[in-house]
């Protein structure tokens, strides 16, 4: 779990013109990753749930990056919808 958020953050983030939103979700991953280290030491409950926002986290970015949005997206916009039969 915590070895899939480090991997992404040692990936090279995108340009500042390129992509914030992806660049705000690093930083906050970051964050996590650095809550996780911290609570580990101390709680083990806290570690525990902080480990979930950093797997969700890392899954959301991850999917992003494949080129795949929210689901709001994909109802909303036909754009964003799979191509192909049903």
């Amino acid at each position: 779990m915590i070895d899939a958020a480090i991997a992404l953050l040692e990936m090279t983030p995108p340009s500042w013109q390129e992509d914030a939103a992806t660049r705000r979700e690093l930083a906050r991953l970051r964050d996590d990753v650095h809550r996780y280290r911290v609570a580990e030491g101390y709680d083990a409950d806290e570690a525990r749930r902080v480990g979930a926002y950093v797997t969700d986290r890392v899954d959301r970015i991850t999917r992003f990056l494949n080129g795949e949005r929210c689901s709001g997206h994909k109802s909303r916009y036909p754009s964003f919808r799979p191509q192909g039969g049903m």
